[in-house]
């Protein structure tokens, strides 16, 4: 009898301390998260975990560090093989995809209106896909004008004055371009994401409201993109950073081959090492004023996750004001919180501080899962144009041919 009641106590017991069986340790909650930061933003994230976890006693992250050009496929066969992770961080333009795989979490019930609110419109724009949150920022980007500040004072032009229109740039391109030293006005990349801020600047629009249809080929397109032909060909002041063979756009800049050029934050503090004399200005305003695009990765949830809750608090903890300020602070980035932006002071960061004004102008891609194949369709036929082996019309007619028929799924 005695034997007997000992049992059911214990039993007992058992149901109440583990409700899951006796004997069983509760499961730690663990997060994996997979990250591609690079080499300065790696240790910047790291204590940004450690943060994490010093707020969340007992909570176990586990950080895997990819390649930025492999995370695509990698996480492509994790999702084939169900063995995706809690976290991950992915290139803005890849999130549409998953999302239109239902691979994601949606985010919105988890993440505060409030919170939103803090969130630049316009990174928090590339984490919606139709009308769905579905990640976080954590980083943000675009473009702007860098200029080489030397070469100015040669040319008789301002050290402190960018051009501030496309026909100034023109202007000020022409008094610095020397073909026989090698030396030339701008350098340009030729690829879609690096011809938005023409598109933008000129007007354009990217797709139809509904998203079936590219209008790039309008008629602020194509005098978007004529003007970026016309750098070279009519104006020969860009010097064929485009070119297969040619001096690429950072290189040139660099060693002094081209005086502008267009680049983002990332690039700033390498060229601070070189000991270079340079400038940033926004994009020069056409007639749609001044533009940029925008870049940057984002942090999402995928549906699989066992920790859907602390996973979005991690989200909204990287994203929030006291991380977007040590994250500005310490890598010289935009920061993706608007209450951070105070940190960004022309004393303390000249450089960033173009770039927040600029980015106050910046035009999200739209979020449609097949930009990659639109930036693949469209940049071969704009190389044709830049080739002068297509007229600008004809190249870009070709190109919004085939995107609508991807974008009917034909």
């Amino acid at each position: 009898m005695r034997r007997t009641i000992i049992w059911v106590v214990a039993a007992a017991l058992c149901a109440l301390v583990a409700l899951g069986g006796c004997g069983k340790k509760e499961e730690a909650a663990t997060l994996t998260i997979w990250q591609t930061y690079n080499d300065e933003e790696h240790p910047v994230f790291k204590e940004i975990v450690r943060q994490f976890k010093e707020a969340h006693p007992g909570i176990t992250i586990d950080i895997v560090r990819l390649p930025f050009a492999g995370a695509e496929p990698k996480i492509q066969t994790a999702l084939t093989t169900r063995t995706e992770p809690d976290i991950a961080r992915v290139d803005v333009s890849f999130l549409a995809k998953l999302a239109s795989k239902n691979a994601l979490l949606s985010l919105e019930e988890l993440v505060p209106a409030a919170f939103r609110d803090e969130i630049l419109p316009v990174a928090l724009q590339s984490c919606v896909y139709r009308g769905t949150l579905s990640g976080l920022p954590d980083q943000t980007n675009g473009l702007c004008l860098f200029y080489n500040r030397e070469l100015f004072r040669q040319a008789g032009l301002d050290p402190d004055r960018p051009p501030a229109t496309w026909d100034e740039l023109i202007a000020y391109g022409k008094k610095l371009t020397d073909e026989e030293k090698g030396v030339f006005g701008i350098g340009v990349r030729n690829s879609l994401w690096w011809s938005l801020p023409f598109f933008y600047t000129h007007g354009a629009t990217f797709l139809s409201d509904d998203g079936l249809h590219c209008l790039l080929n309008g008629p602020e397109g194509v005098a978007a993109f004529q003007l970026k032909v016309d750098l070279y060909e009519r104006h020969r002041i860009e010097g064929g950073a485009w070119r297969s063979g040619g001096i690429q756009n950072d290189l040139g800049f660099q060693n002094g081959r081209y005086a502008m050029i267009m680049n983002g934050p990332w690039a700033v503090e390498s060229l601070k090492k070189t000991g270079l004399d340079f400038g940033v200005g926004l994009i020069p305003e056409g007639p749609a004023g001044t533009a940029t695009n925008v870049g940057g990765n984002n942090l999402v949830v995928f549906r699989s996750s066992k920790r859907p809750e602390l996973a979005a608090e991690f989200l909204m903890f990287v994203a929030g004001e006291d991380i977007q300020r040590m994250w500005a602070a310490s890598l010289g980035q935009i920061p993706v919180n608007v209450k951070a932006m105070d940190a960004i002071t022309s004393d303390e960061h000249p450089y960033l501080a173009v770039f927040v004004e600029q980015m106050g102008t910046a035009i999200a891609r739209p979020q449609t899962p097949y930009y990659p194949e639109i930036e693949n369709i469209m940049n071969p036929e704009m190389q044709a144009a830049l080739d002068n082996t297509k007229s600008v019309k004809d190249a870009l007619d070709t190109a919004v041919a085939e995107i609508d028929k991807l974008l009917a799924g034909e």
